[in-house]
């Protein structure tokens, strides 16, 4: 019988030192481990400790997507490393995820670190608004941005709206927090400490005030904005 071929779809959370003792001993078994986030050696021992380990930094998201389907030509189990949850507003695995089953080839994904987890603990979000709390992908949500001040809010991958061509985009976001929201009302910018930043930062600010922190918001940075009470 035929050995079933599966990619082992991992992370090191958001920094190495968060990677589980579960993805540890998973990876050993794998025939080769890609990672388009970590370099071989270095600063990196999580890429020492993976036998057969290849650095595909710098690759485009489709040619890492390519390389891992190669892969299976010469092994069948792949462990593939990316950073926070694996699953989680990822371009990168989901487009493997999307080839991977084009080409019938299991995928097991193992549980990391995320943002999210990281974003509860620097803020103490032990409790949220009675009405709950809002995820917001702001790169997929930009072109028809909806406000819920009744409800905690994470706006994630905020630093979308800074990237040239999307003023139109950034202008209308800046007008509904205004709009919604008092201009004495908190807002957080975070920026997790992660592989690339080990400090990470937050700007507390508020409504009124925002205009001037915005354009520090970067790829990797997190809006919070609580409920109107």
């Amino acid at each position: 019988m035929k050995k079933r071929k599966t990619l082992i779809m991992a992370s090191f959370g958001l920094q190495p030192k968060h990677v589980t003792l579960e993805t540890l001993a998973v990876l050993k078994n794998c025939g080769v481990v890609l990672s388009h986030c970590l370099d071989k050696g270095g600063k990196d021992p999580l890429a020492r400790s993976c036998p057969n380990f290849e650095s595909l930094r710098g690759l485009s998201l489709a040619e890492t997507a390519a390389k891992v389907k190669k892969a299976f030509s010469s092994h069948d189990t792949v462990g593939f490393i990316t950073y926070g949850n694996p699953f989680f507003l990822n371009a990168t695995t989901a487009l493997i995820n999307k080839e991977m089953a084009a080409a019938g080839i299991e995928v097991t994904v193992l549980p990391a670190v995320s943002s999210f987890d990281t974003i509860v603990n620097l803020l103490d979000l032990n409790k949220f608004s009675l009405n709950g709390l809002r995820l917001v992908d702001t790169a997929a949500a930009m072109e028809e941005m909806k406000f819920t001040p009744a409800m905690d809010t994470l706006f994630f991958v905020v630093g979308d709206l800074n990237l040239k061509g999307n003023e139109k985009q950034r202008a209308a976001f800046l007008k509904g927090l205004e709009a919604n929201y008092p201009a004495a009302h908190p807002v957080t910018v975070i920026n997790c400490p992660t592989i690339e930043d080990e400090t990470g930062r937050l700007l507390k600010t508020t409504v009124s005030k925002f205009k001037t922190v915005f354009p520090k918001a970067d790829l990797v940075s997190t809006i919070l904005v609580k409920a109107v009470k």
